[in-house]
């Protein structure tokens, strides 16, 4: 018999996270499905596993930390639910053992009489309370010492149903509950009474403070902050965060709980619309409203979370479109309409960042823990089954170890390489407007005066700081952009003294010389709202008293503004010394009808070294305009132009005039203290001036030699020059016709006679083409190569071991050149072949060699391009008398989410893994294809820009980006991946279909079995199973491939494992060939697809067989790329039939033809088989059976056809008989062969009622005068069904049915067998079962059903379920995968099987009972 099934692995959706920490360990626990996972955060190691329901899903984690024993070890308590059941555990040092060792131990489960919501420990970590769906809190409470465990209900909040609730101390001893209700409502309510004291039996007293709406849905997540006392001056702010299925985060004040329970309309206290509480820092924020109000994620929002450090509040957020986002809280700034507005909002959530490491939908857990500096842990749980941990620090940036990013303006690199005044003098001069733009940047004291005319606006002086930040420009009309802040006291005549803060833009626009200065919006004090006033400036200058001989004059600007019905006129004076403005003045006249003031202010340069972008750090030597601008004479400003990597920590930059740069920008440098921290933050990075070159003046071209630390360098003249990091000088190389179009370089080995093993020599070669010459020049060789018509190059690659060029073109075409066949009579070498379009019509930008290739006959090679997609192809050589014959055969092609445009590609020397880089919109994205996700998101402006990057070969997903955006030089640098990945997971939506191939062997000569697994989120993947005992790797993805459009219905592998066909909805059939492919792993290309018949985009197919056709001609084994035929049936929801020839060629692709069509009645075909014949040739009589949503089969018998002439030479085929076993649809069949006697079937069957068919089927005699539809009267020609019906197999419907093992039994082997089979459905169960056959008796009493084991599965939803074929001794170690919402495998193990064997042979439940 088959025992009882036992958990190996489980990819499902993570439902529950938590830190802990457990001494100097920080853990992190995982709720998915009915287990808990322990996994090291620092190691991502997962640690233990235990399961801790029977089948309820785990759907929380609370943990509370002590020391707990005499002996001091830390003890850290742990309570774990999911729906109404909970358990308490701990996890603890083992005492058994001398070494500390954790243990994780759990009590007893107790239940709840309704659904648990939200747990915490009490203060002292003995006791817990949880809040229930129906807004009851319960005392959990832990009996000292003991396995006792017991629930005491505490209090009841307001009657309502809640859909989330959050349980939290308030510091004053009294319970917080904030629930949030299936109709829009959050309320917060409380429990004062210290009902957990010991000896305390009475019920607690209940108090609701606030019920709010404004949610247009059920409130999905709600968070109570801790209390803030360091967000607002005027004390201590507490909030509640909530967020609902209306996509919105909204956020609550309530501070005060007095008891008031606000109104539903209830938002601002009648004293509070008054300009002067207002004004007042402790009115600022109402009372018990709703104080934000923002809408970020693109689906439902499930969570929120608050981020507390210090004074920096964020909130988290996690969404229905996976994704992670975080938000900033902070306070509005004041405005003087507020009366005009009800409920006006006195704080903003501001987005910061946005985490998509998860694929498909929902982030379902979320876990938060602060480090000692302050920054947030982040860490999700998704439907994918994917855990991913983020660091956030204070800025909002993604960080890990060795992480760091900068920007770096030409004025502040240019600072370091030469002295102040010595740069070259070129170009036009600057106009007056931009010198004194270019001067205000900086730091300055300021002192205001402010005088009014009238009573009611008080005058005053202002004192404080202000600065000039130079920004991106918010415009592309915009040439500069500075933000203006200053902030300072303002003190009354009348003694009043308050705070002030004041913000604007400047903006310079070249093309009109205009500067404007804008107000900003109060949303966030920064962002360009509307025109203040454009500045005037005077043609001439009033020159002051000059003493000590330094000259000194006045710049004049005024301008003019009308805000309502107030006027506003401004007039500037900016006063120079020597070219340098110190200090300037502004004066701002005021007029209106309730306004009559006017304020003079003055403006003073800071030069303590505190100043934030002013002198050296900024780049402006002189912190204004120098004297030889005054005169006329302007120095020419330099801008980045290219970029190239050395090293990881090491790259050149060239610039417009001709500077060869090279910059150190590894953390490990010891950087000199006279160094320029760059203006935006981030680390000191060395800047050296390696040359100077005037070809480089306005055009450069820079490249890497592939495989050292060389870079070439080539300008206007067609000079290409050498630098390496190890000579430190720039070399000549040779000479071009003019301008390079493309450059190109790699280091090879040259062998004299590589069949000898000899040692190669080291040199490099260089591939060169320039604009207007349709050729490309080749280094160290006799001739150049001939480029076809309108050839571009884009990417090359030289593939020595098959002496062949490579080169790939702006449209796609990649061409090949046999190198050993350079002419001696001429120059040029024309190519061997030239394959158009393998990326479309868009650009080749990679193409490389796979690693560590020896082979002279055949090598596999990579391309990628900007169409999205990459490609590996396997190239075999076959040597002819005229030189090398090239066949290239595509062996994978996929497509990267991340796309669309793939500029580069590397491989992991020590991991193998394949990395890909390239743009998304405005994002540079580096992605893990071979982990399929994301490790590098940089927002960088898009790819039209001067760019570089390098991967790290450490194996941790590291690299460096550099790239130019808004004229400034940005290096971001990571060592390791943006997030660490605790588990991979899997598809991201619910499972459809599974199919598993036939062992295979791999190209390393090693075998296995692959899973392929298609879902709703329209992407196959292929994994693999390792069984090895005690391991936990379990599922291993080995490829995702994605070509359908729409959610994938079922799939299918050819008998030889070679093709594998999937079938979706929107009439969408593929047909993939898949192969192992080194380095790769599985590489897949879809060989073709099947034409669609209908017009109706929406049918959908149901299920389809597959039956492989020899044609009388058998299989030769040592040709396994000859030409493959089969017969495809398919049904689809529509209720028709079809049968389609399908032709496979391996290196030619393949070919659909459609043979014949039916119709089935009214009811949709849910099921498809292929009977298999032994006494008949199946060329020219077959038989199909088809189940419906009826709950009936139907045969089609039909000759085989031979290929029609024409599509419409197609016949019809008709269903000749219908058999009625379930009473709605039949979701399975599997079939039992016949047996060695007769014509006998066994069609097992599960079905939408829950239960199980076995149906005996016995067709005629077929003879050569047998019609195809049975049209006779005689019941011979018929045939026989018999079932046998087990009507309560599974509590719901039965979705899967798999075969396990068919054996003989009995005295004669061919008289009797038995069959083990497995099914599963949506009561979440997985069943194995017996049936034993004696076919000799009639109907069903040759019949007997035995279950033989019952166990939960944790996959909700079963789709599929399959056979993992053994590789244990004898091949009897089986496992059952189980897949629907995640993967499930469960190993089954036999013990013994016997025809009879009452005592082991499980339990009969149905036998002997003729039905049809």
């Amino acid at each position: 018999m088959f025992e009882n099934l036992e958990v190996n692995h489980v990819i499902n959706p993570v439902t529950a996270l938590a830190f802990a920490k457990f001494r100097s360990r920080l853990l992190l626990l995982a709720g998915e499905g009915p287990y808990l996972k322990v996994f090291d955060h620092e190691t991502t190691r997962l640690l233990d596993a235990v399961r801790v329901f029977e089948s309820q899903a785990v759907h929380g984690i609370t943990t509370s930390e002590f020391s707990g024993s005499s002996n001091g070890a830390t003890v850290v308590k742990l309570l774990v639910w999911g729906n109404r059941c909970l358990r308490l555990g701990q996890l603890h040092d083992d005492a058994a053992t001398a070494k500390p060792k954790m243990v994780l131990e759990l009590r007893q489960e107790v239940q709840a009489d309704d659904w648990i919501l939200d747990v915490c420990f009490l203060p002292d970590g003995s006791d817990a309370v949880f809040v229930t769906a129906h807004d009851v809190v319960f005392h959990l409470i832990n009996a000292p010492g003991g396995q006792d465990v017991t629930l005491r209900r505490v209090a009841d909040g307001p009657k309502s149903m809640l859909y989330s609730a959050c349980i939290d101390w308030s510091g004053d001893g009294r319970v917080l509950v904030a629930a949030g209700t299936v109709f829009g409502e959050v309320l917060l309510w409380s429990i004062s009474e210290p009902f957990f004291e010991a000896g305390t039996i009475s019920r607690a007293q209940s108090q609701l403070h606030y019920r709010f709406t404004g949610h247009e849905g059920s409130v999905f997540g709600v968070r109570i902050s801790p209390l803030l006392s360091g967000f607002c001056s005027e004390g201590g702010r507490r909030f509640v965060a909530s967020c609902s299925d209306d996509r919105t985060i909204r956020l609550w004040d309530v501070s005060s709980l007095d008891g008031h329970e606000a109104t539903p309309g209830e938002n601002i206290d009648k004293d509070e619309a008054s300009i002067e509480s207002l004004d007042d820092p402790s009115r600022r924020l109402a009372r018990g409203r709703c104080v934000a109000t923002v809408m970020g994620h693109v689906s439902r929002i499930w969570n929120v979370r608050f981020l507390v450090s210090g004074s920096r509040v964020d909130i988290a957020s996690f969404g229905e479109d996976g994704t992670a986002q975080s938000w900033q809280l902070s306070q509005k700034p004041l405005v003087k309409n507020a009366l005009t507005r009800t409920g006006l909002d006195y704080v903003h959530l501001t987005h910061r960042q946005t985490y998509a490491c998860h694929s498909g939908k929902n982030i379902w857990a979320s876990a938060l823990f602060q480090t000692q500096d302050g920054s947030h842990i982040i860490t999700t749980g998704g439907g994918d089954g994917r855990i991913v941990s983020y660091d956030v620090n204070r800025d909002d940036d993604i960080t890990k170890g060795g992480t760091f990013a900068g920007r770096w303006t030409m004025e502040e690199v240019e600072a370091v390489l030469e002295e102040p005044g010595t740069s070259s003098t070129d170009g036009k001069q600057a106009s007056l407007s931009e010198r004194i733009f270019n001067a205000l940047v900086g730091d300055w004291i300021i002192k205001r005066d402010i005088r009014s005319a009238l009573p009611t606006y008080p005058s005053g002086t202002f004192s404080g700081e202000a600065y000039f930040k130079s920004r991106s420009p918010s415009s592309k009309n915009v040439d500069k952009e500075y933000l203006y802040a200053e902030n300072g006291t303002f003190s009354t005549d009348r003694g009043l003294t308050f705070q002030a803060t004041k913000q604007y833009v400047y903006t310079y626009q070249r093309a009109s010389d205009t500067v404007c200065a804008y107000f900003v919006k109060p949303e966030d004090g920064k962002s360009i709202d509307y025109l203040f006033h454009k500045l005037q400036l005077e043609e001439s200058t009033e020159a002051k008293d000059s003493q000590n001989g330094q000259d000194e004059y006045v710049v004049k600007a005024s301008s003019y503004h009308l805000c309502v019905e107030d006027h506003y006129t401004p007039r500037y004076s900016f006063h120079l010394r020597n070219g340098i403005v110190h200090d300037w003045d502004l004066m701002y006249e005021v007029k209106g009808p309730q306004k009559d003031y006017v304020t003079t202010a003055s403006y003073t340069r800071r030069f303590d070294g505190g100043n934030r972008d002013s002198g050296r750090s900024h780049g402006h030597h002189t912190c204004g305009i120098d004297r030889a601008s005054k005169e006329g004479l302007h120095t020419t400003k330099d801008v980045f132009k290219s970029y190239t990597f050395l090293t990881h920590s090491a790259f050149l930059v060239t610039t417009a005039q001709g500077k060869v740069i090279l910059g150190s920008s590894t953390d490990s440098i010891d950087y000199p203290s006279e160094l320029p921290t760059p203006s935006h933050g981030g680390p000191r990075v060395r800047w050296e001036l390696i040359a100077r070159l005037q070809a480089l003046t306005s055009w450069s071209m820079t490249t890497r030699v592939v495989g050292s630390e060389l870079v070439l360098i080539s300008g206007t003249d067609g000079v290409v020059f050498w630098y390496g990091s190890a000579e430190q000088r720039i070399r000549p190389a040779f000479e071009l016709h003019r301008k390079a179009a493309f450059l190109y370089a790699q280091k090879v080995n040259e062998v004299a006679s590589p069949s000898k093993g000899q040692v190669g020599v080291e040199r490099h070669l260089v591939l060169a083409t320039c604009l207007g010459i349709p050729e490309a020049h080749v280094s160290n060789r006799r001739g150049n190569l001939s480029l076809p018509e309108s050839f571009l190059v884009t990417s090359a690659c030289y593939v020595e071991v098959i002496n062949a060029w490579m080169l790939g073109s702006r449209n796609g075409a990649l061409a090949i050149y046999d190198t050993s066949l350079f002419p001696d009579d001429a120059d040029l070498l024309e190519p061997s072949f030239v394959l158009q379009n393998i990326h479309g019509e868009d650009a080749i930008t990679v193409i490389q060699c796979l690693p560590e290739q020896k082979t002279h006959q055949s090598v596999y090679i990579l391309t990628a391009g900007r169409d999205g997609h990459y490609a590996v192809y396997n190239i075999t050589t076959t040597q002819k008398s005229h030189g090398q014959e090239f066949t290239l055969l595509t062996v994978h092609r996929s497509t990267p989410t991340f796309g669309p445009n793939i500029e580069g590609a590397a491989f992991h020397q020590r991991t193998h893994e394949l990395l890909l880089w390239g743009f998304r919109s405005t994002q540079f994205v580096v992605w893990n294809a071979s982990k399929n996700m994301e490790t590098m998101t940089i927002e960088c402006g898009g790819a039209h820009r001067h760019w570089s990057y390098i991967p790290r070969n450490n194996g941790g997903d590291g690299g460096t980006f550099v790239w130019t955006q808004a004229s400034v030089c940005h290096v971001h640098s990571q060592a390791y991946a943006s997030h660490q990945v605790f588990q991979s997971g899997g598809h991201g939506r619910e499972i459809k279909a599974m199919t598993l191939s036939p062992i295979l062997w791999n190209f390393d000569s090693s075998s296995n079995q692959y899973i392929a697994t298609g879902a709703e989120d329209t992407a196959i993947r292929i994994w693999s199973y390792d069984r090895v005992h005690g391991s936990t790797v379990g599922f291993k993805c080995l490829g995702t491939f994605t070509k359908h459009t729409a959610g994938i219905q079922q799939m299918q592998w050819s008998d030889d494992g070679r093709l594998l066909f999937s079938a979706a909805g929107c009439e969408e059939f593929l047909a993939w060939r898949v192969r192992p492919v080194p380095w790769i792993g599985v590489g897949a290309v879809c060989e073709a697809v099947c034409p669609k018949v209908s017009g109706d985009g929406d049918l959908r197919i149901m299920d389809f067989c597959l039956e492989e056709i020899n044609n009388g001609q058998q299989e030769n084994q040592n040709h396994k790329d000859e030409a493959r035929d089969y017969r495809i049936s398919i049904v689809y929801s529509d209720s028709s039939l079809r049968i389609f020839h399908y032709t496979s060629h391996s290196t030619r692709g393949g070919h659909f033809t459609l043979l014949r069509t039916g119709t089935y009645t009214t009811n949709c075909l849910t099921q498809i088989l292929s009977l298999p014949q032994q006494q008949v040739d199946p060329s020219t009589q077959s038989y199909l059976l088809t189940a419906s949503s009826d709950g009936h089969i139907a045969l089609w018998p039909f000759s085989s056809p031979s290929l029609p002439s024409s599509p419409s030479s197609t016949t019809a085929i008709f269903s000749a008989h219908r058999h009625p076993i379930h009473q709605s649809a039949i979701k399975s069949l599997a079939l039992i062969p016949p047996s060695s006697t007769g014509n006998g079937y066994l069609l097992l069957s599960a079905g939408d009622d829950g239960a199980l068919g076995i149906t005996r089927l016995t067709l005629p005699p077929i003879t050569t005068t047998t019609p195809s539809a049975f049209p006779s009267p005689c019941p011979s020609l018929f045939p026989a069904f018999s079932t046998l019906l087990y009507p309560k197999a599974h509590a719901a419907a039965i979705n899967a049915l798999a075969s396990i093992k068919t054996l003989p039994c009995g005295p004669f082997a061919n008289s009797s067998l038995i069959h083990t089979f497995v099914t599963s459905g949506n009561d979440q169960r997985v069943k194995t079962w017996r049936v034993e056959f004696l076919p000799n008796r009639p109907g069903t009493q040759g019949l007997r059903l035995k279950k033989l084991g019952d166990r939960p599965t944790s996959v909700g939803d079963v789709a599929a379920v399959g056979i993992l074929k053994g590789d244990g001794e004898g091949g009897r170690d089986i496992g059952v995968l189980v897949a629907g919402i995640g993967m499930e495998c469960l190993p089954v193990v036999e013990k013994g099987v016997g025809l009879g064997d009452e005592e082991g042979g499980g339990t009969v439940v149905a036998e002997g009972a003729v039905i049809g």
